[in-house]
């Protein structure tokens, strides 16, 4: 099934963006940069390469996923599906090979060019998840093997800069903190997705602890972050500052009144949705504390505008709209209301 016939090829080529969430394209980019900076470098000369590489590779990952993920979309996610259905799920299948292909030959022809092994180890690594994430070892079917993938996805970026310039034995230690913010709260995306997945015969981790009676574990799931950040401050790995993220804590936990409290699968879609937008909130803190200058909070800001206008343009599902936050409100006072 190829592209509707009645469609022009703008429409196409903004359906395949919405289905391919090119909005993700801003976490990567922003790592990347940041990392470039943090290593003493001017990141604005290579975004003549970054800003296509990561969009190619965000179409990547999200097209494969889409491919992938086509019978359990049909259940969890009908109007996603409606979209690919549009495109054609055999024109997603040639894209998502045609684009891992390119990201592929890209990192060769750079490791032939640059001649920096530890920066061909990552690409490679990150090749490799990427790929792994929806398709070969299926990453996403395990229920720890997804969150290590996801981890790793949104760490990988970061890497991929810093060993332009840098080495591995100097990589701040506080970025692990992302690492640790990801695998507390990535879990969240799958609350959606329980009527679909269980036709896979699969059960998220973060699911099954949130459905326990017990709210100590995902209290403490969702405070993981924090305390690993105070802990690395307190034995000398992270500077003070790293301690302002503390500030994000409340909002994390009240993830676990909103995962808890959503009844509806609309209201559910709202907090996946909300998690997304505390994500990206979240890295793009940690990264202006790994570099706090002006001018990667413009890097920073500039790709802060992308995820916005992405989200609410170039996005199968629109956020950032009113009727979440009224769903968010409406969550937490039944919550309240009953405790």
């Amino acid at each position: 099934m190829g592209f509707v016939q009645s469609a022009t090829f703008p429409t196409r080529v903004v359906t395949l963006l919405q289905v391919g969430s090119i909005r993700f394209t801003a976490f990567y980019l922003a790592a990347f940069s940041t990392a470039i900076a943090a290593t003493g470098h001017d990141p604005v000369p290579w975004l003549a390469i970054a800003v296509p590489l990561w969009m190619v590779k965000c179409l990547a990952i999200e097209l494969t996923n889409r491919y992938a993920d086509r019978i359990e979309d049909a259940v969890n996610r009908q109007e996603r599906t409606l979209l690919c259905e549009q495109v054609g799920y055999d024109t997603i299948r040639r894209a998502a090979i045609g684009l891992n292909a390119l990201v592929l030959a890209f990192y060769l022809a750079w490791f032939a060019e640059w001649r920096r092994p530890e920066l061909f180890a990552v690409q490679l690594v990150s090749w490799l998840v990427m790929w792994n994430y929806s398709v070969g070892l299926r990453f996403k079917a395990r229920r720890l093997g997804v969150l290590v993938a996801l981890c790793g996805t949104f760490i990988l970026p970061f890497l991929c800069g810093w060993m332009i310039y840098g080495e591995f034995k100097s990589v701040p230690l506080p970025i692990l903190a992302m690492l640790v913010f990801v695998f507390s709260l990535s879990g969240i995306k799958d609350i959606t997705d329980v009527e679909g997945d269980a036709k896979r015969g699969y059960r998220s981790f973060f699911v099954d602890v949130a459905s326990r009676r017990s709210a100590a574990r995902l209290l403490l799931l969702l405070g993981s972050p924090y305390l690993f950040i105070a802990g690395l401050v307190a034995f000398g790995a992270a500077e003070p500052r790293f301690l302002a993220l503390g500030v994000f804590a409340p909002i994390s936990l009240l993830f676990a009144s909103l995962v808890r409290g959503a009844r509806e699968p609309h209201e559910r879609t709202t907090v996946r949705e909300w998690t997304y937008q505390f994500w990206y909130v979240f890295l793009m803190g940690i990264l202006w504390l790994v570099q706090p200058t002006v001018h990667n909070a413009l890097v920073l800001g500039g790709c802060t505008l992308f995820w916005v206008l992405a989200t609410r343009k170039l996005h199968w599902a629109v956020g950032l709209r009113a009727d979440q936050v009224e769903d968010v409100s409406r969550i937490l006072s039944r919550v309240f209301v009953a405790s």
